[in-house]
Parts: structure tokens; C-alpha cells; sequence
């Protein structure tokens, strides 16, 4: 007894001399504590959150309250008051303002748990947040927070776009989503949306989807278009619109229109108004900007049928003030120089695109014959195929034409050989890029956007304009 008492004892000493007396060099209150100590930040959130929404902000490391199976960091403290600012000026003011501090306080989730760290699924996505039961919020991610990088994925604008899709997941827990919605690209949700072969971005577009992730089920699709419109606003969702295929644009459209009724329907709440104080809000605290409107480009208006005529006159002013394609021109006088060759000595005067509607363009040619003073007009009729996404025009020869006197004109002796020759190949045998012309018409002068005009893709110099008149 007394040998095993004696190595008892010296299996203690043993322990004892090998433990470390130093302090580890990490400082965990940068991150967590066990002790709820009240700081600047807790009397923060409750006067700005948790008094006037009746939410609670759970910050501090809680492991219970996410999925346990998953590792997730502790959230970093000096993340937690930017964020929440975030939530508060994008998604909490703009909603009471809109819809009442009633609304906001009976619907808004109660408790908002943050951790610092992104959740990993096994599909290699990740999760940015989630909505439970219409109560909890469980906001990850937070320690890339970057205030200052408005676009990035860390940026405001992808924290608070996650946090209206959550928000619209419990609108939709309270009033079910029009089942119309599902309907419209019912065919193509794609479970498996992180596929990038099946399912990229473009391939989402070209489906009628805002983004890769709407594909994944109906009610992932209407939180998408709801987070979008709201934090991407509305130029960037015309811009969307406008550069995806015809048939998806009409899909995106019935989406929206159903979202901003929902709104109205369901709770009373006028859309575009919601809409416009959250862009106020990310423009004037955030520096957030507006990208260029591509629904205002030439391209664009003759897709929507909003081009009536476009006129190339070789004898107008405006041509000696901001210049001509020497290509065009050389092209164009040759043509002029054949159809005035024949016998009928036709004198050419203008040529003018006329748009009787969004895929078609009519060339209509002015002239005189001989000595006289008469102006005819010699028609020809053209597909017009615009790749918006593109930007890329291009025109096929409609057959047969017409028998009216103005597609007759176009087969007298000069004027078909010279259309033959000179303008049919021009227009056929190449791709466009339609633009406000010319170049050297600067954006800030008046007459900008009363000219546009038409250049070969991958060959610039070669391009024509005039003034255009619109529908």
C-alpha cells in the first residue's frame, strides 16, 4: 500500500510540473465573453434597435443557436454596430416609414443572432442568412462586413439584399405568394443551382431568373426579385431586363408586376415608394450610384419600337460641324455615281431608315431624274434582328417586295443596280452597333440623342448618322 500511495503522489508531482502557467495570446473580448457585461454597444442597439422594433440583437458567441453541426466563428464586436446600422437605415426605417412602426413591429423577426463567419453547406455553397419560423434571423458572414465597398459580396448592398430575402420569406409565412408566380417559369427551377454547367448566370438569364439562386424553387425566386428590385433598384433591374432574350424579358416583367402587387394586396404597402427610400437611403448615407441606364440607348429604343426615321442627308451641315466616315461616304458616292449612270440620270438625295416596328427597318431612297424637280422615293424592306445583350443589329432582305409605286421605284434601271451593288451588301454583309452618333457630339450637348447612327462591329470607322425622329 505504501509503494502505490508513493506513486500516486509522484504521477501529481509529474501532472503538476507539466502545467503551462503562461497566458495564450489571444484577446477574446475582441470576439466573445461569457460575461454580459453591459457595454456602449448593448446601450446602442437598445436605444436604437430593441426599444423602438422590440427586437433583440444576440452578438455575443451563442453555439445553440445555429446549426451545431457546422463550424462557425464568433462574431467580431467591431462588426456588429456597422451592420446593424445597415439593417437599420436600408430595411428597419424604410419600412416603418413606409408601411407604419405597427407593421414593422408585428411582422419584423424578433430576435437577430450574428456570427462572423459564412455557413458552409456540402455543396460548397454557402449560407449568408436564414429566416426561422418567422421569429429568429441568423445573420453570418459579418466580420467580411465592409462599409466601404458598397458592390462587393461583403459590401451593404449584398448584406442588406440578404436581409430583405429573409424578410420576405416571413412576409410570405404571413400572406401566401400569388400562385401565378410559380407558374411562369414553373419548368425550369432547378434544384441543384449551384451546378455552374446547368445553371450560370447567364443560363438563369436567359430563363427568366434575377440571379442563379432564384432558380432553386418558386419561393426562393419571389425573396430574389424582391431583394433585388428593393437593394439594386430599379435601373439596374431594367438594365437586367434589357439584356436578357425577348422571351425571358416578358418573364421578368410578370414577376415584377406580381412582387409590386403582392405588396399592394397583401399588406397595403406601395412598392415603388418602399423602393425609392431604400435607393434614397443606400444613395445618401452609403455614396451608393444608379449604373447607366442602357434603357436609354439607341439600341434600346429601336427594340422597344420607339424609332420612327433615321435621315442621312450627304448635302446637310451637320456633317462638315462633327464630321463623316470616310468608309461610308466612298461607299454611298458610288452607289450615287451607278444609279445615276443608267438612262433615267437618277439623282440621289436622301436616304432615310424608317422602323414600321421592332424587327423590321425599310430603306427609303429620294430622287429626282434628269432635269426635274420631282423626288420620288424608292422602297426596300428589311429584317431587322437586334441581339440587346449584344449589341449587335443586323439586317436581312425581306422578298418579294411590295407592288406599291415606292418598291416599284426601287427596280428602275440605275436604282436596282446601284442598290444591288453598293447598299444591299453594305447592310447584309456585316453586324451593327447602334449608338447616339457621332462620337465627336459630346453628352452634355443639346442635340445629344437627337442624332444616332449605325457602325460595323469591330470596325468603327466605318459608320453613318443622322438626325432620328422619334415615335
Amino acid at each position: 500500500m505504501k509503494k502505490i500511495f508513493l506513486y500516486i503522489i509522484a504521477i501529481t508531482l509529474t501532472l503538476s510540473a507539466c502545467k503551462k502557467k503562461e497566458a495564450l495570446d489571444v484577446d477574446m473580448s475582441k470576439y466573445n465573453t461569457d460575461f454580459n457585461v453591459e457595454n456602449n454597444l448593448d446601450r446602442w442597439i437598445a436605444t436604437n434597435i430593441t426599444t423602438p422594433y422590440n427586437i433583440e440583437i444576440i452578438y455575443r458567441f451563442n453555439r445553440n443557436l445555429t446549426d451545431v453541426s457546422k463550424d462557425i466563428s464568433p462574431v467580431d464586436i467591431d462588426k456588429v454596430q456597422p451592420v446593424l446600422e445597415a439593417v437599420l437605415n436600408n430595411y428597419l426605417k424604410p419600412y416603418e416609414k413606409v408601411a407604419g412602426k405597427a407593421f414593422i413591429k408585428t411582422l419584423c423577426p424578433k430576435q437577430y443572432v450574428l456570427y462572423g463567419s459564412v455557413s458552409y453547406n456540402s455543396n460548397g455553397s454557402v449560407q449568408l442568412a436564414t429566416a426561422e419560423g418567422g421569429r429568429k434571423v441568423v445573420f453570418y458572414d459579418v466580420n467580411n462586413f465592409k462599409i466601404t465597398d458598397l458592390e462587393s459580396e461583403s459590401g451593404v448592398r449584398r448584406k442588406i439584399r440578404t436581409m430583405h430575402h429573409e424578410f420576405t420569406h416571413i412576409l410570405n409565412q404571413n400572406v401566401i405568394i400569388p400562385p401565378e408566380f410559380s407558374e411562369i417559369t414553373k419548368a425550369d427551377y432547378y434544384s441543384d443551382w449551384t451546378n455552374a454547367t446547368q445553371n450560370s448566370a447567364e443560363i438563369a438569364k436567359s430563363l427568366g431568373f434575377v440571379s442563379r439562386y432564384a432558380r432553386m424553387v418558386y419561393t426562393e425566386d419571389f425573396a430574389e426579385m424582391t431583394a433585388h428590385l428593393l437593394v439594386m433598384g430599379q435601373v439596374w433591374f431594367n438594365n437586367y431586363v434589357i439584356s436578357a432574350p425577348v422571351d425571358a424579358q416578358k418573364k421578368l416583367r410578370r414577376k415584377e408586376e406580381l412582387v409590386v402587387q403582392y405588396f399592394q394586396d397583401a399588406f397595403g404597402i406601395n412598392f415603388r415608394t418602399l423602393q425609392a427610400e431604400v435607393q434614397n437611403a443606400l444613395k445618401t448615407i452609403y455614396g451608393a450610384q444608379d449604373p447607366v441606364d442602357l434603357s436609354q440607348t439607341f439600341q434600346t429604343w429601336l427594340a422597344q419600337n420607339k424609332v420612327n426615321t433615321l435621315t442621312y442627308d450627304p448635302a446637310a451641315a451637320h456633317y462638315t460641324t462633327y464630321g463623316k466616315s470616310a468608309s461610308f461616304t466612298t461607299m454611298f458616292t458610288n452607289y450615287t455615281t451607278l444609279a445615276g449612270s443608267m438612262s433615267n440620270a437618277n439623282k440621289i438625295r436622301t436616304m432615310t431608315l424608317t422602323f414600321p416596328s421592332a424587327t423590321m427597318m425599310t430603306l427609303n431612297v429620294t430622287f429626282t431624274q434628269g432635269t426635274g424637280t420631282t423626288v420620288y422615293t424608292a422602297s426596300y424592306d428589311f429584317d431587322m434582328i437586334v441581339n440587346a445583350p449584344a449589341n449587335e443589329i443586323t439586317f436581312a432582305k425581306r422578298n418579294p417586295d411590295p407592288t406599291t409605286s415606292a418598291y416599284n421605284n426601287g427596280k428602275l434601271s440605275g436604282m436596282l443596280s446601284g442598290f444591288e451593288t453598293y447598299l444591299l451588301p453594305f447592310f447584309t454583309n456585316r453586324v451593327f452597333v447602334a449608338d447616339f452618333l457621332p462620337a465627336t457630339l459630346p453628352s452634355t450637348s443639346p442635340l445629344y440623342k437627337t442624332f444616332a447612327g449605325f457602325s460595323e462591329k469591330g470596325n468603327p470607322s466605318n459608320y453613318f448618322y443622322g438626325p432620328i425622329v422619334l415615335k
